[in-house]
């Protein structure tokens, strides 16, 4: 019984971190989005180069990896909390 109550546990520290990242993650995302859309005109006026432009891509690009991967951490910690509480077994 002790040992459910430490998987009920974990399983709802992994889930709340998750959701408290994923706030992060989505103004992060955001803010490269906009920081991406800023260097492409920044280029298509000669004050950059490309390799700016491709470095703020691959910036947004890295951010979205993490927001995805966080994500998954917090399915992930629902599906373990489910399993935890009894679910999905027989």
């Amino acid at each position: 019984m002790l040992n459910a109550g430490v998987e009920v546990n974990e399983a709802l520290v992994q889930y709340q971190t998750a959701r408290e990242k994923a706030d992060y993650y989505d103004k992060q995302v955001a803010s490269l989005q906009t920081a991406a859309k800023s260097t492409s005109l920044l280029m298509k006026h000669g004050n950059t180069t490309y390799l700016e432009v491709l470095t703020a891509q691959q910036t947004l690009l890295n951010a979205q990896l993490s927001q995805v991967a966080n994500r998954f951490t917090e399915i992930q910690g629902v599906i373990t909390l489910y399993q935890a509480l009894g679910g999905g077994r027989m």
